[in-house]
């Protein structure tokens, strides 16, 4: 695991170095300003000294950029306070900016929207809401100031006492999922004219339960934003032509044309695309050599693309698609084709394929592990105290010390098991590639996260990995305690983002994934409990229902849609490896036939060995009403204990 990095790792410490190294001197105006928010956002949330400092420093920044400048010079060292020059802490990466598509420009277009609407020129208070809201906040606030406004500027974050001044109160946050965040906000508004929401979207219905409860909104749609209209063919041959790097070629390609079918995916979704995913198209491209299919995917341009930028520039492997061309928003890759699922239990050396892959991204991209004393991740915190029932500080640093058996590297965070397949030639393919940090567990940064999630994707066990990793690692020691850590750590934050995923291109897949987690996770909890266990100066461990009655984890289930790590059936149930009586070939055939008569529109029944996965395929706004639902599934079945929860409802085949 050793290598010359080619990324640093993106924390307030390198931030600030690095705008301190450059003081007096020109860099780039995007950089500076997105480094400065940062380091702003984080000293709001701690409460350290020089926030004022900082806001002003990330306004005036906000300035430069609005005004269109792309090179400016650094602010004076004086202008940072001391402490973020120890501060270890990651970066708190807003979704917004580093995943779904929304840039800098866009704040500046929605305040204009807002301008062009406003009623009265009374004095603005401007607030972002913490995180993502706080890094567009400056720059609407530049623009506003620019058309003559009286403006102030802060950051907000519920549960914060702060007043408005006698200021209009323009609440500014990034695209909102349900919007109660927001609207807590403003009924909090001690403003004399209340407060408004101004925010880009994906969806004008997103913001809608806002509308209803009388807060004024004002929406950028996702067809206006940057990211989207740079994949208009002509904006995008025009931006390529003047941005692009084509390496390996003296003759750049041409676009010519989107593929029919599978436009910008922020306008036309293609299938399986989720409605929050970045915006792409599919494109053909002329080269000297005919025409190629490729896409186009956005990244971030600024300091939180530098992960994509370097994975598409530096990590080469045939099992990635390769990179064609490379601009600051814009990574151009081949398109691969799918011609074949992995199947149930792919061969083991299309494991060890994997296996190579994710060891030679951690020593192509790896980063510089954190400094001593810096906070162990919360994500150790919540699986410790699942595990244990406290979460004590011993544990926590049992766990963490088990995650750092490999060097920190750049997470990959794409092992899921939609991403591998095989193309047409029967190589194994993984999409996905072009990655970001941002992740909940991206504090983590350890390539033992992708290799544990290599047992869902190729619907292994955890040993099987453990092997593979020996064979790579030679006398390294066992690598079962780690892994089962790390996959209990990737299903906490993978486990409230699958029933999102739900829909009927991708309802199949999200079940078998949900179904492989679950079982995984249930093993690997038990091996980290026993060894927690027999850790010197633990307190026991509940191996059964503790004193206040409440069973450990392993047995535990919670009503979904609620994290992996312990969701439970509404009305009962048994874990995802409890083992049904054997059925008679006679029980078996009522119990597809009670299933195929049961789910109608609701659920698609997806097999999986000997279970039957039903993936549901309406919005997860629908989950609570499906309790009703699978209790009638379960009067239906031939005898009790056939229907589990695993992720999805599971019904057991298992013959006699």
């Amino acid at each position: 695991m050793t290598g010359r990095s080619v990324i640093g790792p993106l924390t307030i410490r390198a931030l600030a170095r690095e705008l301190n190294s450059q003081a007096g001197t020109p860099m780039q105006a995007l950089r500076r300003y997105e480094s400065l928010a940062a380091l702003w956002i984080r000293c709001c949330d701690t409460g350290q000294p020089g926030a004022d400092v900082l806001r002003e420093n990330t306004w005036c920044a906000a300035r430069d950029l609005a005004a269109g400048k792309d090179t400016v010079v650094a602010p004076e060292r004086a202008g940072i306070p001391a402490w973020p020059a120890g501060d270890e802490s990651f970066v708190r990466l807003p979704a917004s900016l580093a995943v779904q598509g929304v840039e800098w420009p866009d704040a500046i277009a929605l305040a204009d929207l807002w301008l062009d609407t406003r009623e009265g020129n009374g004095p603005v208070l401007v607030a972002g809401v913490r995180t993502g809201g706080a890094y567009l906040a400056p720059l609407v606030a530049a623009r506003l100031e620019a058309s003559g406004l009286d403006v102030g500027l802060t950051s907000v974050r519920p549960g914060e006492t702060w007043h408005a001044g006698g200021r209009r109160v323009l609440l500014v946050d990034d695209p909102p999922l349900t919007g109660r965040t927001l609207l807590a906000l403003a009924r909090e508004m001690s403003g004399p004219g209340g407060a408004e929401v101004l925010a880009p979207v994906f969806d004008t219905c997103d913001v809608q339960g806002l509308r209803d409860a009388g807060v004024p909104v004002t929406v950028l749609p996702r067809a206006q934003w940057q990211s989207t209209r740079r994949l208009e063919p002509d904006t995008l041959s025009a931006y390529l032509a003047q941005h692009a790097h084509w390496p390996g070629t003296d003759r750049p390609a041409v676009v010519d044309g989107l593929v029919p079918g599978r436009e910008n995916s922020a306008r036309v979704p293609w299938p399986g695309v989720r409605r929050r995913s970045p915006a792409r198209a599919a494109l053909l491209l002329r080269t000297p050599d005919g025409v190629q299919r490729a896409v186009a995917g956005w990244v971030p341009p600024g300091i939180f693309g530098d992960a994509a930028r370097a994975a598409a520039t530096h990590m080469q492997s045939p099992v990635l698609p390769a990179t064609l061309a490379m601009a600051p928003a814009l990574v151009v890759s081949e398109d691969l084709t799918q011609a074949g699922a992995l199947g149930r239990r792919p061969g083991r050396e299309r494991l060890q394929e994997a296996v190579d892959y994710v060891l030679a991204r951690a020593r192509h991209l790896a980063v510089t592990a954190p400094a001593d004393g810096t906070p162990l991740p919360s994500v150790l915190r919540t699986v410790a105290r699942e595990l244990t029932g406290s979460g004590g500080d011993g544990a926590v640093a049992r766990l963490h010390q088990l995650l750092s058996a490999f060097a920190p590297a750049l997470p990959d965070n794409r092992c899921e098991a939609e991403k591998w397949f095989l193309d047409e030639a029967g190589r194994l393919r993984k999409t996905g590639h072009l990655t970001h940090t941002y992740r909940r567990d991206n504090e983590l940064l350890t390539p033992l996260i992708d290799l544990a999630a290599l047992s869902v994707a190729f619907g292994c066990g955890l040993d099987d990995v453990a092997e593979s990793v020996a064979r790579r690692v030679p006398g390294s020691g066992p690598w079962d305690a780690p892994l089962a850590v790390a996959l209990l750590c990737y299903g906490t934050a993978r486990g409230e983002q699958l029933p999102r995923t739900y829909n009927p291109h991708r309802a199949a897949g999200a079940a078998v994934e949900a179904y492989r987690l679950q079982r995984g996770m249930n093993h690997a909890a038990r091996l980290v409990q026993d060894l927690l266990h027999e850790t010197p100066g633990q307190q026991p461990l509940r191996t059964g229902a503790g004193e206040d009655g409440r069973p450990r984890i392993v047995d535990r289930w919670r009503e979904p849609p609620g994290a992996l790590v312990a969701p439970r059936l509404p009305f009962g149930g048994a874990s995802a490896d409890h083992v049904a009586p054997g059925q008679s070939p006679e029980e078996r055939e009522l119990t597809k036939k009670a299933v195929a008569q049961w789910t109608g529109q609701r659920f698609l029944p997806v097999r999986e060995g000997k279970s039957l996965l039903l993936a549901p395929l309406d919005a997860p706004t629908s989950w609570p009403r499906a309790q009703e639902d699978l209790t009638e599934l379960a009067r239906r079945l031939p005898r009790p204990g056939l229907l589990t929860w695993c992720g999805v409802p599971c019904v057991s085949l298992e013959a006699a």
